[in-house]
């Protein structure tokens, strides 16, 4: 089933042209601002509202890494509000809510409260009870314990920030291993990340290095030990595979594997696969004079 959202963002603005042109390609996702306030407006599929909102703030935040999905926007309305967007009078909207017309139905909801002298309701509410006399706007909106839950998911939810090589021409690939990720495997990817508390960015997004396994490990290397800190690669050879690499100094002795300059990212995950417990170092040459540090698997699963 189809939820419309608007969520409260932070991170991008309706300035960010790149970030609202990627939401609007990739997501059909509108970014806007209203009261001082960024909202994104996008819609979401699930056999839930729940999960509806979960899968379209995950979508929004593989279009723009940056972006963070705060809550629910909870698109408050009041007698003018609900009369435009019935296309009635305020005269009939305050005869509903004071129960004079369609009154042998069930009551006009409950205000949500007081902004100034005027009441305001929840849209969702107001749309549901119109709904029963055939004047909603067709939408489904999640209900005020649905919206609830949401918020609590979101504020507890995992960001992902992915990343990826200079490397050009193997962008195809690249999008084909999030595409897998995203179709078959965020359940226990999910879990995969609930354990790992060295792979975040300042902002608290999970750094995932995406490749294609044909594409050189060289720049791949680089990538990985250019951000600091641990970062998951994710991949896919003959299985989708996820593998925590890190440049962090090793507490014991640790053999190490040499690369060769010319390897593929599939290439060096076999040495990595037959050498569990070591380090993997380029291989020396003249034509390169950047040395990139030692890295080491720290923890892996293959789905």
């Amino acid at each position: 089933m189809d939820y419309d959202f608007t969520f409260v963002v932070s991170g991008v603005d309706v300035d960010d042209q790149a970030a609202v042109d990627a939401l609007l390609e990739n997501c059909d996702a509108l970014l806007a601002r209203a009261g001082g306030v960024d909202l994104l407006s996008i819609t979401g599929s699930g056999d839930s509202a729940i999960e509806a909102a979960l899968s379209a703030a995950s979508a929004a935040r593989a279009a723009v890494p940056q972006l963070q999905v705060c809550r629910l926007d909870r698109d408050l309305v009041g007698v003018h509000e609900i009369a435009e967007r019935t296309g009635r009078s305020r005269q009939n909207v305050s005869q509903w809510i004071a129960g004079d017309r369609k009154a042998q139905g069930e009551r006009f909801p409950a205000a949500e409260g007081t902004v100034g002298r005027s009441q305001a309701w929840l849209w969702s509410e107001v749309n549901e009870w119109l709904a029963a006399h055939g004047l909603d706007d067709g939408v489904a909106y999640p209900t005020r314990t649905e919206m609830a839950e949401i918020d609590v998911a979101l504020a507890n939810s995992v960001t992902l920030n992915f990343t990826a090589a200079e490397t050009p021409g193997f962008q195809a690939g690249r999008d084909k291993v999030v595409e897998e990720l995203r179709n078959n495997h965020i359940p226990g990817f999910m879990n995969f990340l609930a354990g790992l508390d060295h792979t975040k960015d300042e902002h608290g997004a999970h750094v995932l290095v995406v490749a294609d396994s044909a594409e050189p490990a060289r720049g791949v290397m680089e990538r990985v030990s250019s951000v600091g800190h641990d970062v998951i690669l994710i991949t896919a050879t003959d299985q989708f595979m996820a593998t925590v690499l890190s440049t962090r100094a090793q507490l014991r002795p640790t053999k190490i594997v040499t690369v060769p300059q010319a390897a593929t990212v599939g290439e060096w995950l076999d040495l990595v696969q037959e050498n569990p417990q070591a380090a993997f170092a380029l291989e020396s040459t003249a034509a390169f004079d950047e040395e990139v540090p030692p890295i080491q698997r720290r923890l892996a699963i293959a789905a």
